[in-house]
């Protein structure tokens, strides 16, 4: 879970070593094609996640899983991370 700290702003790209942490929508759908699990940092629910469930692009919030309706906001996003294991 990420732990943001009173009056932090996420930047869009954030960088560990120079290297970013973030990737566009294209680059989160092949993870998804991949088998990951991605969500966007600025999605509100830190659980909320996108991925391939019975080959179908679904989506998990609020404890359910969902078809997903990629909004104009998600293809245009550069915020999107790899959800870990366990997450």
């Amino acid at each position: 879970m990420e732990t943001i700290i009173e009056g932090e702003m996420l930047t869009p790209k954030p960088k560990i070593q120079s290297k970013a942490q973030t990737m566009d929508f294209p680059d989160a759908m092949k993870e998804v094609l991949k088998g990951k699990k991605v969500r966007r940092i600025s999605w509100e629910t830190p659980t909320d996640h996108g991925l391939l469930k019975d080959e179908w692009l679904s989506i998990h919030t609020k404890g359910k899983y969902h078809t997903w309706l990629v909004s104009q906001g998600d293809m245009e996003g550069q915020d999107w991370i790899i959800v870990q294991e366990g997450n």
